[in-house]
């Protein structure tokens, strides 16, 4: 089961695949992913992507087809505390969901940022309506902590997000 994935940094050659995720609603209702009205809309997309330190393309090793993306990014302000603080974002494309590519990704990209970049924690936040998502999250030790009814902080939000943790020494533990 190893091994039937890596990650790459994104490149232009990616829009297509944005494109397409962007034009369907299934992705923006489950994970807010933006909408794209053309190519230019996703190549613009492919480069903000590749410029981000920690945004990976999920991609088959056999095909070499991008199947999804992972990304840590930081939380909000960055300040002493917060350094070792990072969040985490994915999304595997509909028709490779319960292959387990995804969880093979997560893996990888944790145990980066708690061995490399010495992260304490790692927060994820997930749609409510998410389930497979949230479920992933437990399986891998991640904790529910709180939930953000966006509805509250603009009009124009109209829904709601769970957030999860997962501490380092938890995630240590789990590996043993």
């Amino acid at each position: 089961m190893a091994n039937r994935i890596y990650l790459r940094p994104f490149n232009l050659s990616d829009a297509s695949t944005l494109l397409k995720w962007g034009q369907d609603e299934y992705y923006q209702r489950l994970a807010g992913f933006g909408h794209y009205q053309n190519l230019g809309d996703a190549e613009k997309a492919a480069g903000q992507y590749a410029a981000r330190k920690y945004s990976y393309a999920l991609c088959l090793r056999q095909s070499q087809k991008m199947i999804g993306l992972v990304e840590l990014y930081e939380r909000g302000i960055s300040t002493k505390e917060l350094q070792a603080t990072k969040e985490i974002g994915f999304l595997l494309d509909k028709d490779f969901s319960g292959h387990g590519y995804m969880t093979e990704a997560l893996k990888i990209v944790l145990d980066y940022a708690f061995q490399k970049l010495n992260q304490t924690e790692i927060w994820a936040g997930v749609f409510e309506n998410n389930l497979r998502s949230k479920k992933l999250l437990i399986r891998l030790g991640f904790k529910f902590i709180y939930a953000v009814d966006m509805s509250k902080v603009s009009e124009f939000s109209q829904y709601q997000e769970d957030y999860f943790l997962l501490q380092k020494a938890e995630w240590l533990e789990r590996k043993k």
